[in-house]
């Protein structure tokens, strides 16, 4: 009963972060499942990103709905991103488990200092780039950063997506996260059907997880649109790094 409710608040807290600020459901679900139930971190990391799937897309819908979506400048990243996920997926199925999950651990405190120290800014220039040899190099060159970061860690892609559309592409905050949100349903199908493929799964705690993230994002990407972007970092960055130290110090107790 206990496992089940920890699958309900995590699958639930994650679809909230999902649809406020882009933020990846695996960031919250697979540190969670491998501290606190001892789960396989690749089953783990397979679990939150399949979670990802639906939270991703019912928050893609909300901003789609608000036309606050763009993908005409990120197309090239979206498509790095993806081939990048699957590869390292793949790659990270011959990681040791316990490291794999302290990893995902110091990743969310990293997470959360992000947030606090840089937080993302509201830009207020719509203007979509031109598409320039430069640009073109930049978005292969994160694309697959971001997708090496979403297929070993299955983490941390939505976040680093809304920093290059919203500092590198010059996208406004809300269309930079319903943006990255949107791409994020590929890269997490992508990364789920690999994790599930290589490692297998457990599914009541996929379909639990999965049900509560979409009910999450359900809630907060409605909402989005009405959140002062300044708070919002703060209060998703102090989660984060509180979040991260209480796995951190559980892990090694």
């Amino acid at each position: 009963m206990m496992d089940i409710l920890i699958y309900i608040i995590g699958g639930f807290l994650a679809g909230v972060a999902t649809g406020l600020v882009g933020l990846s459901a695996a960031t919250i679900i697979a540190p969670l499942f491998v501290t606190v139930l001892g789960m396989d971190a690749y089953i783990a990391i397979g679990i939150a990103l399949a979670s990802d799937v639906l939270a991703s897309s019912l928050s893609a819908f909300h901003y789609i709905k608000s036309k606050n979506i763009h993908l005409k400048a990120a197309t090239v990243m979206a498509v790095t991103v993806v081939l990048f996920t699957v590869l390292t997926s793949y790659l990270s199925s011959n990681v040791d488990s316990a490291d794999l999950g302290i990893m995902l651990n110091i990743f969310v405190v990293l997470l959360g200092l992000r947030f606090l120290i840089f937080p993302v800014k509201e830009n207020s220039n719509r203007k979509i780039f031109q598409f320039t040899k430069s640009k073109f190099v930049a978005s292969v060159f994160w694309g697959a950063l971001i997708g090496s970061i979403s297929g070993y860690f299955g983490a941390g892609g939505g976040l680093s997506m809304l920093v290059v559309l919203t500092v590198i592409l010059g996208y406004d905050l809300k269309t930079g996260v319903g943006t990255s949100v949107f791409i994020m349903v590929f890269t997490a199908l992508v990364g789920s059907v690999s994790h599930i493929v290589i490692g297998g799964t457990y599914w009541i705690p996929l379909i639990v997880t999965g049900f509560a993230a979409l009910a999450g994002a359900n809630i907060s990407a409605q909402f989005a649109n009405r959140i002062n972007h300044k708070i919002l970092n703060i209060v998703i960055g102090l989660v984060l790094l509180v979040f991260g130290l209480v796995l951190v110090i559980v892990y090694f107790l």
